[in-house]
């Protein structure tokens, strides 16, 4: 199985290459500047800190359910660009942009009307609560920029144009952190803002994001450059095949955003510095798994092309070469990480127990670093892109909510271990999705061509 995982040649180096170093570039910036961000918040104390963080838990949810809506229809985007049909992708993004704009509505909705309900899922009442409320007011409007910019850039990645929306998050980042930097402590005669500031830096950067996909689709004349007209809906029986193969993906994502979710209420029950350490390796974790999430998305977007042109040994040989790397920069990211982690937790201003905490979770984190590459290459990368959703979908939430969240709840709330070994008991869950996951890639019944379904 691996004799030629290994073996790349020139041409699948030089595409593989093209579509995932943008990838990379876009999500290593994000993660570093997300860095800056919380040593920003970080400045103004473990309270400000841990507001944020939370609050941010709730968009978290709300982008991988706009996340899932962008990997379902990413499955079909790219095996209709293998087979060239770009009619078929613009009545994708037809019902992709319903899709968006509805959990848009009622995320932003709730947000907007009842922070207060928000912030009391993941914050006891108190100080970082209050801050929470100010800043989930603020932010919640920019979820229909992300709702319509997930689509658009979900479809110009699949026709493997990948460095646009690099291109777009890049610079919107850029927007938010020196925005940051003007709003939160008040610099060149604006006013010092703090928590309410950041939230301002957020929403602009989000606007600008989405405009910039926007521009670049229609002036270049993308394929995600529909016209009004061409976002209808298809006919029944295509938009129920549609359907069937999106919303388990959809599903899914929401199913393990709201899991992950309950990780952070059982740690927000743990006391601010616990939060606060938790938010530190999150921010950390983004750092050193941009590569991994770059290998992840490009494998779904070249084993879908070779799927939708039929041609399943190609897509085969592409997946076990995705996979290899993915492994393989695991490993390497693990040791990164434990090498480096007391620099990386120096640059945090926080206390000295968020910072002793962050030290000795981020060196379990190090070790597990590999087996959430497999996770993350074997379910999003490559399941998803042959159209194996509903496995994806069983697999994914029964090893979350059936294993990771009720021991995580049981070793925070009942037996009150410290964070760094409640910490421990998620790593379960995700040895027994790599194992499931594996015998599932090695028996091939995830390979469908979705294009000669529809056809």
């Amino acid at each position: 199985m691996l004799s030629n995982a290994f073996r790349w040649d020139r041409a699948f180096t030089r595409r593989m290459l093209a579509v995932a170093l943008p990838i990379v570039v876009q999500n290593l910036v994000s993660a570093s500047l997300h860095i800056i961000d919380g040593v920003m918040i970080g400045q103004l104390g473990d309270a400000p800190y841990a507001a944020v963080t939370q609050a941010n838990r709730y968009t978290f949810v709300f982008q991988l359910f706009l996340f899932g809506v962008g990997s379902g229809c990413g499955i079909l985007f790219s095996q209709y660009w293998g087979k060239r049909d770009v009619s078929v992708m613009r009545q994708v993004m037809g019902l992709c942009l319903r899709l968006t704009l509805l959990l848009a509505t009622a995320f932003a909705g709730l947000a907007i009307i009842s922070p207060e309900t928000v912030a009391g899922l993941f914050l006891p009442r108190g100080e970082s609560f209050g801050y929470a409320v100010d800043y989930l007011r603020i932010v919640a409007p920019g979820y229909f920029f992300a709702a319509v910019d997930i689509v658009f850039a979900s479809c110009m990645k699949s026709a493997e144009k990948t460095h646009i929306p690099m291109l777009a998050g890049v610079t919107s980042i850029l927007l938010n952190t020196l925005l940051n930097y003007l709003l939160i402590y008040g610099k060149l005669g604006l006013p010092a803002l703090g928590v309410k500031g950041a939230a301002i830096a957020t929403l602009a950067s989000g606007f600008t994001a989405m405009a910039i996909d926007l521009a670049a689709s229609y002036r270049l004349r993308l394929p995600s450059a529909a016209r009004w007209h061409e976002l209808r809906l298809p006919d029944r029986a295509t938009l129920r095949r549609f359907l069937l193969l999106i919303l388990p993906v959809v599903a899914n994502e929401g199913l393990w955003s709201m899991g992950t979710a309950m990780y952070n209420v059982f740690y927000g029950r743990l006391g601010d510095a616990s939060v606060a350490a938790v938010g530190i390796v999150g921010t950390v974790d983004q750092l050193l798994l941009v590569l991994i999430y770059g290998i992840m998305n490009a494998s779904a977007i070249l084993v879908g092309g070779h799927l939708g042109a039929g041609d399943r040994d190609g897509a085969w040989l592409t997946a076990k070469r995705m996979m290899a790397a993915c492994v393989a920069c695991g490993v390497i990211m693990g040791v990164i990480q434990f090498v480096g982690r007391g620099a990386l937790i120096s640059i945090f201003r926080v206390s000295d127990e968020a910072r002793a905490l962050a030290m000795t979770i981020l060196a379990i984190s190090s070790f597990t670093i590999w087996l959430r590459a497999i996770n993350s290459v074997t379910v999003v990368g490559i399941l998803r892109s042959g159209g194996d959703t509903v496995f994806s979908m069983v697999l994914d939430t029964a090893a979350l909510w059936l294993v990771g969240v009720p021991l995580v709840g049981i070793a925070a709330m009942v037996w009150g271990l410290p964070v760094w070994q409640v910490y421990l008991f998620t790593i379960t869950e995700e040895a027994i999705k790599a194992v499931i996951g594996l015998r599932r890639f090695r028996s091939k019944k995830w390979m469908n061509v979705l294009t000669e379904r529809a056809a």
